[in-house]
């Protein structure tokens, strides 16, 4: 029985610890991504995302005193989103804080082309737009910047919306829409709105089940590649190529995806990579790439003779 209360208590604790981390100040900027998205879902807000270096880009803090950390903006914004401040100072890496992993790998996820940068996200944590901040950037021009992204937002959620109501073809276009409209830079983000189709649409009846499932592979295989995972990425493909939903071209691009990605890599293993570019030929030897698959297995091939590139050259 003793036992029995230890793990109980153990259990309990645990989920105390767990309930209280997403109790975060959201009145406030917060720097802890996870909790501020439960944040949004529980409240049903956008995230205002903001990656920052406050001690080198020459702007991040200059805006932080005179317009985001004001009492005025944080009373107007933190009632529709909840505000995210990922700073990437260089104190940060020579003190080698504990969650700088988690948060560099948040900035790639995010493809933040640069800092300062700002994104607006859906509660889910999709991207709507970007917005555009610098130097002289004060508290009304602030306003008017966020002020004329409302409308896109409006229409996003518009769209989210329709695809958790109405028939199921109704459904399966919004999610069709949402993913043909989104930037590319931003599109593996999508990927649990691809597999909401699959699940809407399980004997692909709509004929597209193959968009979507590369779109998740895509996803996936970005992921690894953040997370320095290149084998998981390749396996990725690998798995795609065996989908029954592919015809011969599509399993074809997953098998030559799997080959370059490997190469890509780094790995010296030109043999695994000429065997995924042979198969990935042999799937559809007349499709429009079969040439171009060919040439890439000579290249290789070249390469295991002692000439040649490490790996194939993506098209310019």
């Amino acid at each position: 029985m003793k036992k029995l209360i230890s793990i109980f208590t153990v259990i309990t604790l645990s989920l105390t610890l767990i309930s209280c981390g997403a109790n975060i100040d959201s009145s406030t900027w917060v720097s802890d991504f996870n909790g501020a998205k439960k944040v949004a879902q529980d409240d049903n807000k956008k995230i205002l995302l903001f990656f920052s270096e406050d001690e080198g880009d020459g702007i991040s803090a200059q805006l932080k005193e005179s317009v985001f950390n004001t009492e005025d903006f944080l009373k107007a914004y933190t009632e529709k989103y909840v505000l995210v401040n990922i700073d990437l100072s260089k104190s940060r890496y020579e003190n080698a804080q504990d969650n700088l992993k988690n948060d560099l790998i948040l900035f790639e996820r995010y493809n933040a082309s640069g800092i300062p940068s700002f994104l607006i996200l859906s509660k889910e944590g999709y991207v709507i737009t970007k917005l555009a901040f610098d130097s002289t950037t004060d508290l009304d021009s602030a306003r008017i910047t966020i002020s004329e992204a409302e409308e896109q937002i409006r229409s996003f959620d518009e769209q989210l919306a329709k695809t958790e109501n109405g028939s199921v073809e109704e459904r399966l276009a919004a999610i069709n829409k949402i993913i043909d409209e989104a930037s590319p830079e931003y599109g593996h983000l999508l990927s649990p709105l691809c597999k909401l189709y699959l699940s809407l649409d399980k004997k692909n009846t709509s004929g597209e089940c193959a968009k979507h499932l590369f779109a998740i592979s895509y996803a996936n295989a970005t992921e690894s590649f953040i997370k320095d995972e290149p084998e998981k990425a390749v396996e990725e493909y690998e798995a795609l190529s065996k989908n029954k939903f592919l015809d011969d071209s599509e399993k074809q691009m997953a098998l030559y995806t799997a080959g370059y990605l490997l190469a890509q890599s780094g790995s010296t293993d030109y043999e695994r990579v000429k065997d995924y570019f042979q198969k990935a030929y042999d799937a559809a030897p007349d499709s429009e790439d079969g040439q171009n698959i060919k040439m890439a297995i000579n290249m290789v091939q070249m390469r295991i003779d002692g000439e040649g590139d490490a790996a194939p050259q993506e098209e310019k």
